[in-house]
């Protein structure tokens, strides 16, 4: 039975590489997982006092999160950090407390950046966030970090120019479904 992944972008820019690097992805996957994307952009700032009677949104993406069997988190780095986005959607699905939809889901973490190192930075600060108890995720040891994202690793078409990071992204999706596949 295909496993039904959560993708969560922390960017909606037209012309964002999270959503591009997404796109490859899907095309990669197994047939094991299905990379599903959860629109995140639309979320209010997470604020504790509409818990009681959450917006729409909150609703919608908590319910995303908690019917998937596996959470895909792809952002760039936005000043050597996760991206408001990502980090609000990750609030808002941690909450009302003791109702996190988080808890034991298997995470893969995917960044973007210009820098050749692609967000590492922010792949470390995911991971501290999927080890906290309120999200508690078992989350792959290693993430995909796509960098140089201004030399050339996607065309105008936004087709891979790089065998190596086509190569990185095969071999990243493969062992997240066989992670996921433990869970």
């Amino acid at each position: 039975m295909t496993k039904q992944i959560a993708v969560l972008i922390g960017s909606n820019s037209k012309t964002s590489f999270s959503q591009l690097t997404v796109r490859h992805l899907q095309k990669m996957a197994p047939t094991s997982i299905q990379l599903n994307i959860v629109e995140i952009a639309d979320l209010p700032l997470y604020d504790r006092d509409l818990d009681e009677n959450s917006p729409a949104q909150y609703t919608r993406v908590r319910e995303a999160v908690e019917n998937a069997d596996g959470i895909l988190f792809v952002t760039p780095e936005h000043n050597a950090g996760i991206s408001a986005m990502l980090k609000n959607a990750i609030d808002v699905v941690s909450r009302p407390m003791g109702e996190s939809k988080w808890i034991g889901k298997p995470a893969g973490i995917v960044t973007v950046g210009a820098s050749a190192g692609g967000g590492v930075r922010v792949a470390d600060q995911i991971r501290a966030i999927t080890s906290g108890s309120f999200v508690n995720m078992p989350t792959l040891p290693f993430a995909l970090s796509v960098g140089n994202l201004f030399d050339g690793v996607f065309n105008e078409q936004g087709e891979i120019t790089k065998k190596a990071l086509a190569l990185s992204m095969q071999s990243f999706i493969n062992a997240y479904a066989d992670f996921v596949e433990k869970f």
